[in-house]
């Protein structure tokens, strides 16, 4: 409230001065202090009949005025307050005030050049009231603050960029020249990796190969006009890449796995990796446009393009796009500031009242509402405020602004020269003390044909070699011949070097099997069924089976996992899933009859005896035993068979399920039967 006793009154007009009482009057007073009374100072009503007019400008160019109002009581509609922004009544007018109206604060906008606030107050005949009672102070322009990368280390090469290896440590150091002061300003260095340092002097290694844009923002403590802080005019950057280990592909052994005494050549081969400048996305964080006068901020930061480029032509801006809810479109003033300080309005104030943005929430408190799309184009037809409205989806009684693409309020063509990597900003100046709302996100659109950065590069590789071994016996450009002479194990290293100075290796291992262990045919297993294709093979002194590899040749279908001689075979369906050689319900004499061959006894213990088939006596027969692992144990030839053998001497056999094939050389049928040793 007022105060009871006045102790000082000041009739000042066009005069400059420091804090003291400024009553509403007619004239023009420069101050950044003091308290705003209306005529009747601050212990008495203002009186009836009156038109006044007061214009309160900063004291210094760049400065903005700026009122906080604790107390507003007039005769409601009859006795007027117009506020215009700027220094006369011919100026855009923030709005007309009576009653107690919800006025808390107002700030001349960053448009006005004057930085003046315009004051109008009209009385009429019959009732007063209390008046007013606002706190003048005034908002500070942004400093000039420059940006620099004084030192690195390493240091960028002739071209301009830095070059190291994954894991190598780079420090930056960094200083801002400024306008007015410095005091208190903070260093924020992005590494284009997703992660951040704060300080004039930082360190920075990365651990996966690329290339990185890296950034320095300074920002000052004057949040007189971003809430963050005045930051750099200009981009500060450094490009960095990071070397990757090249593809080894082809640096191999011709075998890995070699008989006491043999040799094998190793090659080794090289492709450089090529690095990528992966340009991230400009992505903004969600924006509160509180209840309440004022400017609020969001910036992305984008560093798409060659540090050199900029803005040459409008067309170079596809759209500007967010994603906004707001109770009250007309209090609200939005332009873009580009990394140049260049700025363009995009929806002007006032205009557009009381209709929403979005699906906004309407009840007084903080929740949001639910955001819609709206994008500035040169290709729109109408502005913003022009736009068609349609009811608020949950504000019954309520319009907003259809979701669309529309023309900005002035021209991108302001922008053209600007730099395109750097901050852009949407700032938001709220003017009225109501409504509040959110900028959920928003984004920059350039065109598709604009080209980006041509960062990607491919670093070569300067030296290759093997690492000296005693076995390795020949030599021949990148190929060696080895011959360890020792059985067991033996890696063979191959070593490049980039032009960055990065060094990578691969290794290669072959073993060398124990004298006298005998070479052995595996058989290629494509479906990994346990059971290996006849017609792939490979032979060495393994006692074991290389990967994809099995010791049998039982498989009759080696791409199919379900055909092998493991598996059920369903009758007449056209398919030997078991590979027994026979399938159907018509089968001829000798097919049916070897299909149904008698062995016996099963299981057995030292001997078996095979019943052969009437149609098959005197036939060529071969008789072949494998164990589970595929291993051939037994193998016997018959030229000619008589209706029974006998087959001895299987007691050496562990006890365990083996596989018996019995093959008619002479009619070119088999079969294949499990059977069991106790």
């Amino acid at each position: 409230m007022k105060a009871l006793l006045r102790f000082f009154l000041l009739f000042t007009i066009s005069i400059s001065s420091f804090s003291q009482d400024v009553i509403m009057q007619n004239g023009t007073i420069n101050t950044c202090s003091g308290t705003f009374y209306d005529s009747g100072g601050a212990s008495n009503n203002y009186a009836n009949n009156e038109t006044l007019i007061l214009t309160i400008c900063p004291e210094n160019p760049g400065q903005r005025t700026r009122v906080d109002f604790t107390e507003f009581i007039t005769e409601h509609l009859v006795d007027v307050m117009t506020i215009y922004d700027g220094s006369d009544t011919s100026v855009p007018v923030f709005g007309s005030f009576s009653g107690t109206a919800p006025l808390n604060f107002v700030i001349a906008t960053t448009n006005n050049s004057s930085g003046c606030l315009t004051f109008e107050f009209q009385s009429n005949g019959a009732t007063t009231a209390v008046g007013w009672t606002g706190t003048i102070s005034c908002m500070e322009p942004c400093q000039e603050i420059i940006a620099a990368i004084d030192t690195t280390s390493p240091a960028p090469n002739t071209e301009g960029f830095i070059d190291v290896c994954i894991g190598t440590p780079i420090s930056f150091d960094g200083s801002g020249t400024f306008g007015v002061s410095g005091s208190g300003a903070t260093y924020t260095w992005d590494f284009g990796d997703g992660t951040e340092a704060y300080g004039t002097a930082v360190s920075k290694s990365y651990n996966i190969p690329g290339i990185f844009l890296v950034s320095l923002e300074i920002r000052d403590t004057n949040t007189s006009t971003f809430p963050e802080g005045c930051t750099n005019s200009n981009p500060a950057q450094q490009i960095v890449r990071v070397s990757g280990s090249p593809n080894f592909m082809g640096t191999e052994a011709d075998n890995t796995i070699l008989c006491f005494g043999e040799s094998t050549n190793i090659h080794g081969m090289t492709t450089a990796q090529n690095l990528v400048y992966d340009c991230p996305p400009p992505e903004s964080e969600e924006t509160f446009l509180p209840d309440g006068n004022g400017v609020y901020s969001t910036c992305i930061s984008v560093t798409c393009f060659d540090p050199a480029a900029t803005l040459t032509d409008i067309s170079q801006i596809a759209d500007i796009c967010m994603n906004i809810e707001h109770s009250f479109s007309g209090d609200l003033l939005m332009k873009i500031t580009a990394p140049g300080g260049q700025e363009v309005i995009l929806k002007n104030y006032p205009g557009g009242a009381g209709t929403f943005l979005g699906d906004a929430n309407d009840d007084e408190t903080t929740n949001p509402g639910i955001g819609l799309d709206y994008c500035f184009s040169m290709d729109g037809s109408v502005t913003l405020v022009n736009a068609p409205i349609m009811p608020a989806p949950s504000s019954p009684g309520q319009n907003t602004f259809v979701p669309g693409t529309y023309l900005p309020h002035e021209s991108f063509q302001q922008l053209v020269g600007t730099p395109l990597n750097g901050l852009w900003c949407i700032e938001i100046v709220d003017n009225l003390a109501v409504d509040n709302g959110y900028i959920f996100s928003w984004e920059l659109n350039f065109n598709d044909n604009l080209p980006q950065d041509g960062f990607d590069y491919t670093p070569a590789i300067i030296s290759e070699s093997w690492d000296a071994d005693p076995s390795i016996t020949a030599s021949n450009g990148q190929t060696i011949t080895v011959a360890p002479d020792t059985s067991g194990e033996h890696c063979y290293t191959y070593r490049v070097t980039d032009e960055f100075g990065c060094e990578f290796t691969e290794v290669v291992c072959i073993t060398m099997a124990a004298p006298g262990q005998p070479a052995m045919t595996y058989y290629l297993d494509t479906d990994n069924d346990g059971f290996g294709d006849p017609n792939v093979t490979i032979t060495n002194c393994s006692p074991t089976a290389p990967f994809g590899y099995v010791a049998n040749n039982l498989d009759c279908n080696d791409a199919n996992q379900l055909i092998n001689p493991n598996a059920s075979d369903a009758e007449g369906n056209g398919i030997d899933e078991n590979c027994d050689g026979v399938d159907g319900l018509v089968l001829s004499v000798s097919e049916f009859d070897i299909h149904n061959i008698n062995i016996s006894p099963n299981p057995f213990e030292s001997q078996l005896k095979i019943q052969v088939p009437s149609s098959n006596i005197g036939n060529a027969l071969m008789i072949d035993i494998h164990d589970i692992n595929g291993r051939k144990v037994y193998s016997k030839h018959y030229s000619h068979t008589n209706a029974s053998i006998t087959l001895d001497r299987l007691d050496t056999l562990s006890s365990n399920m083996y596989f018996i094939t019995i093959s008619d050389e002479t009619l070119g049928v088999a079969v294949t039967k499990k059977i069991i040793k106790r």
